[in-house]
């Protein structure tokens, strides 16, 4: 009689379910969302909990194929990409091919891969396209950090987007009984990052006609750009990028709807006209990030813009004798700077100055050869920045140019809510930090705190991370 009434409690349930167990008695697309939510490999990782969940991961609608730790040690050791790479494709290609779940909203790809793996990638491609993917991330960095020689690069296969039309035109002429319309899984896409994989400008034209959504496209590192031409009110692309394509030498960009366009690569000609929506700039031009009159490219928007971001390699040499027009409704002012020795970064109060309405004020430190000078503190004029609340500044050393600029904001910033000092190593590379850099981070924090605890009033908030 026991057994027949657990056998009666269990009848209508999930088989084999502990009925305390709350999360496995949830809906499955409730679960699914769950797992989609996970790092991959957790996610497969349930499919041994009980016989219900053995599949519900195959039907995740984000597949992140994150490896981190694999790039890590390949930064350090470059013989193990002959090992590990193989490795990667056959985990894509298993759970590709697991995968049941009619639609996919997200796929990324990162690892060190070129054209050699060609008839992988098209296969991940086609799948994604399949899947009517929304996001769409291919990362070939070499060695996940690096840009390699472009004719190495794959290159993106646009026919599996011409292809996937074609088959549209084809099945409505036979009027198939049951169509699949490759067009609607094209118009899914709405953000494609690229990075070592080599497009052209007739690629990038197919991507915006064939690809109507399409609202986010970043290109690292391909090597066929040269003359870029993106127009068109019908466009719904709003964020455009491209970095370090090293053989582009134009780009022109007008009479569209975009709201965010960022370069950096050498001084090349950029025409921007009729853009009334964009508000965020990103850009770096050649060895000082101020070549080709960066200023009068983007004088267009100048009116209207809102985020401005600036690479600049070497600040002293390169800012100190220009003049900036006032940017009268900038509020996030970005500068990604080179230091190097002592060089003063005051000169760069200029630019503040020519922002009115500046809330937000980011100054990014790349460590070229900082070093320690004894010197006195200097100032420079008095500026009233009414509206700045926000002042960080990432990659703090100890320098007295550090200090300086600090102080500048701290005199001159009324409205100055928080400073953020940020003392982390600024670098690209993922070459582990060693023990000699985290002394130094430890020595610039301290630094920090004698420095600018002192200095700073009451009701400012001084972040020290």
């Amino acid at each position: 009689m026991r057994k027949r009434a657990r056998v009666a409690r269990h009848k209508g349930g999930h088989h084999g379910l502990n009925p305390n167990d709350f999360i496995s008695r949830m809906p499955d697309d409730i679960l699914i969302s769950i797992l989609s939510r996970l790092p991959l490999k957790e996610a497969v990782t349930t499919s041994n909990l009980s016989s219900r969940w053995r599949y519900l991961w195959c039907q995740t609608y984000c597949l992140d194929f994150d490896a981190n730790e694999k790039l890590d040690k390949i930064a350090v050791d470059s013989k193990l990409r002959v090992v590990e790479r193989p490795k990667y494709i056959n985990w894509v290609n298993r759970v590709t091919r697991q995968h049941k779940g009619p639609t996919i909203d997200d796929l990324r790809i990162c690892f060190d891969l070129d054209k050699t793996s060609k008839g992988a990638i098209d296969k991940w491609v086609e799948f994604a396209v399949s899947k009517r993917v929304q996001k769409l991330e291919l990362d070939f960095l070499e060695n996940g950090e690096m840009l390699r020689q472009t004719p190495r690069n794959y290159v993106f296969p646009i026919k599996v987007f011409d292809r996937s039309l074609g088959l549209t035109v084809k099945r409505h002429a036979l009027t198939l009984p049951k169509m699949v319309c490759k067009e609607t899984e094209i118009k899914s896409l709405k953000s494609l990052f690229l990075k070592c994989v080599n497009v052209s400008e007739d690629t990038i034209a197919k991507l915006l006609t064939n690809c109507p959504a399409l609202q986010q496209l970043s290109i690292h590192g391909s090597g066929d750009l040269v003359n870029v031409k993106i127009s068109g009110k019908s466009l719904v692309l709003k964020y455009f990028e491209i970095v370090f394509c090293f053989g582009v030498k134009s780009i022109e960009i007008a009479d569209s709807n975009l709201e965010s366009f960022s370069y950096l690569g050498p001084g090349i000609t950029i025409k921007l006209n009729n853009l009334p929506r964009l508000e965020e700039i990103s850009i770096g031009e050649g060895y000082s990030g101020f070549e080709n009159n960066v200023f009068g490219q983007i004088s267009c928007c100048i009116s209207h813009l809102q985020i401005l971001t600036l690479d600049i390699y070497r600040p002293e040499e390169n800012i100190k004798f220009l003049s900036f027009p006032e940017l009268p409704k900038l509020k996030q002012l970005i500068l990604k700077v080179g230091a190097w020795d002592d060089d003063s970064l005051l000169a760069f109060t200029s630019l503040a100055k020519a922002c009115p309405k500046l809330q937000r004020f980011v100054i990014q430190l790349i460590w070229m050869s900082p070093a320690k000078r004894r010197r006195k503190i200097r100032q420079v004029a008095k500026h009233p920045h009414k509206h700045l609340q926000l002042v960080e500044i990432v990659g703090y050393y100890g320098r007295t140019s550090d200090v300086e600029l600090a102080v500048y904001f701290i005199e001159n910033a009324s409205s100055l809510q928080k400073i953020i000092i940020d003392p982390r190593y600024q670098v690209l590379e993922r070459t582990p930090i060693g023990n000699d850099q985290l002394k130094k981070e430890k020595a610039a924090r301290s630094c920090a705190k004698k420095q600018l605890e002192p200095r700073t009033p009451q009701g400012v908030d001084l972040v020290i991370l």
